[in-house]
């Protein structure tokens, strides 16, 4: 296993479980102490872990949001994105969806498709979507995060990268800075969304405003790279300042 794919798995097991001791993650990963001990002495290095008296554990010791939780926030904004992003795919396309509770949304309005077929990391819109009979729903392999039902790792990386080429690819975020850059709060899970949005010819991001003009620490894509962003008008229009980078579309 490459070292940086190694990485994404380390990291991935560490969000799933909080912390591991060393030899553990030794026999989960069959690398020798000796070669796990120098990178991740590395990784602290680059801050994407924290050493323990023997172990190691997860950057992020915020407990997660829970799923539930962030389902209950700027409820109105996210239904209205979710309804546009909608009206953007047509029956029979084949669609990519990343996690988290906007891309939900659209999850949820997709059951009327006559045909379709879905690829997603979503734990809660495969399960919502696998009783919708015009569609054929897939669900990557990887790390489940337990608070969100995100699937994360190494294995749900490489699965979008071997996906034929879908039609759309949708996907949520935490900030989108002013550069224009999309961020995640979480490491695994922009390397995930990443590969998502490799694996199709349209690329989406849905956002809600408050989003907007934030950073946050895992970069996932810039604007420019993407077909559109699709969020809501607010009194202070950031959004418009991403139009030379890709095109707004307002719900």
């Amino acid at each position: 296993m490459k070292a940086t794919r190694r990485e994404q798995e380390i990291i991935a097991l560490l969000e799933s479980r909080g912390e591991l001791s060393v030899k553990d993650l030794s026999g989960i990963l069959d690398v020798s102490l000796s070669t796990l001990r120098k990178q991740l002495a590395v990784m602290q290095e680059n801050g994407l872990v924290i050493r323990t008296y023997g172990g190691v554990m997860s950057v992020n010791r915020v407990p997660d949001e829970t799923f539930e939780s962030k389902l209950h926030k700027n409820i109105a904004e996210k239904r209205r994105i979710a309804e546009k992003a909608r009206s953007l795919v047509p029956a029979g396309a084949t669609l990519a969806l990343g996690s988290g509770t906007t891309v939900f949304g659209l999850a949820n309005l997709l059951d009327d498709l006559h045909r379709g077929t879905v690829y997603t990391n979503s734990m809660q819109a495969a399960d919502y979507l696998s009783r919708a009979a015009g569609l054929e729903v897939h669900i990557s392999g990887g790390i489940i995060r337990a608070a969100t039902g995100t699937i994360i790792g190494n294995e749900a990386a490489e699965y979008f990268k071997a996906l034929k080429q879908v039609d759309y690819a949708f996907i949520g975020c935490d900030a989108i800075d002013m550069r224009g850059e999309v961020f995640s709060d979480n490491l695994a899970v922009a390397a995930a969304e990443k590969t998502i949005l490799l694996s199709a010819k349209h690329k989406y991001i849905l956002c809600d405003s408050s989003k907007i003009g934030k950073t946050a620490v895992a970069h996932i894509t810039g604007l420019s790279v993407c077909d559109g962003l699709i969020t809501c008008r607010t009194g202070n229009d950031l959004a418009e300042s991403f139009e030379y980078l890709s095109k707004v579309i307002y719900a």
